[in-house]
């Protein structure tokens, strides 16, 4: 197939940042998963275990006859999401009137790729759809879309497919004016397209993100330890975070974006930051909602991931990280209930936070 149309089918779709590696084994790829998995970095998430490593770096392993892995890059900063995203303001749409609540300080902040439609669902109809109209136009492609969900090595295909480079902070760093605010997924073809080169660029003798990581997850170049990690503390820890963990946290509630605010890279994006989210109100709207009605109001978005729990229990402890000084009777009042939630998590960052506000001989 002409590269021309390939890329033309991609940008109908919405899909402008496209390249194409050969669907052959990336051993280096799996000896990084492995090393990481065998060092004990992967924290809780077993599942990145076992076979994986072997699994995400072959895509042959998923599609025996594939000769070619067509990536794609979905830029998710705030002009360019709603190319691709039916709905890039999802997640300010089912917080409502939080948004509005009082007080409005403390806030809480939200990683920007949890602001729109869930990217898995979203990106996953796109390429889906792209499939359907490459084998339309007679280019053997696999019904199966990549996109973070899968056992693929995203980033190391992208960055064979010459869409950009691993960068320090282990993110895929483009030369787009989105820089690193992009998804990648992936489609596997049996067909043996032109492949793009890899581009040469890296980051040079550049820390930024190494020394701004405020927790040391970032433990050397391209290599991230997740249990310091405050997107995973967030989002993938389960049950209670120990002191250490739960101060890591600072005003994160859902991910962090720190190793890339402060990447040169990401200079001239269209950046319009985390979202700020009051957390007293929005602590009183999870207070209130159960698993299922969470499940309903936050239905498309991100934060479905964490759940009703565990983005309680982060909204507990970034109260308790900007209340050193002592909480607000309303803050207290609001820990107190939480104490009785029917979450062992959620009582627990309560308990800790209304002890903390208790003299020394007291507590």
């Amino acid at each position: 197939m002409d590269r021309r149309l390939l890329a033309a089918l991609a940008e109908r779709h919405g899909l402008s940042l496209l390249g194409v590696a050969p669907a052959d084994p990336l051993p280096d790829a799996r000896q990084h998963l492995a090393d990481s998995v065998a060092a004990g970095r992967m924290g809780s998430m077993g599942w990145m275990g076992g076979e994986r490593p072997v699994i995400a770096s072959d895509p042959r392993i998923h599609q025996p006859e594939a000769r070619s892995v067509i990536m794609v890059a979905a830029p998710y900063t705030s002009g360019d999401r709603a190319a691709w995203d039916p709905a890039p303001d999802r997640l300010r749409a089912a917080l409502g009137d939080v948004l509005q609540g009082e007080p409005a300080e403390p806030a809480g902040l939200i990683a920007r790729y949890a602001l729109g439609t869930d990217y898995h669902s979203a990106l996953r109809t796109r390429l889906t759809a792209l499939a359907d109209d490459l084998r339309a136009a007679g280019l053997p492609t696999g019904t199966t879309a990549f996109v973070d969900d899968r056992p693929l090595a995203e980033r190391a295909f992208a960055a064979r497919a010459g869409l950009g480079w691993i960068g320090k902070n282990t993110n895929l760093l483009t030369h787009q004016p989105a820089g690193s605010w992009v998804f990648l997924g992936a489609l596997l073809s049996d067909a043996e397209l032109e492949v793009d080169e890899p581009i040469r660029s890296s980051c040079g003798s550049c820390r930024r993100c190494l020394d701004g990581c405020p927790t040391g997850a970032l433990i050397a170049p391209q290599t991230i330890d997740a249990r310091r990690c405050i997107s995973y503390l967030t989002i993938e820890h389960p049950g209670e975070l120990d002191s250490w963990s739960a101060g890591a946290l600072g005003s994160w509630i859902f991910g962090c974006d720190i190793c890339q605010e402060v990447c040169p890279v990401n200079a001239d994006a269209d950046d319009g930051g985390p979202l700020r989210v009051p957390l007293l109100p929005l602590g009183e709207l999870l207070l209130g909602l159960g698993t299922r009605a969470f499940g309903r109001r936050f239905a498309g978005t991100a934060v479905t991931r964490a759940g009703r729990h565990r983005l309680l229990r982060n909204v507990i402890c970034a109260l308790a990280n900007a209340s050193r000084d002592g909480v607000s009777e309303s803050v207290r009042r609001f820990l107190e209930r939480a104490e009785l939630d029917g979450r062992l998590e959620v009582r627990a960052h309560a308990a800790r936070a209304l002890r903390a506000e208790q003299p020394s001989g007291l507590a």
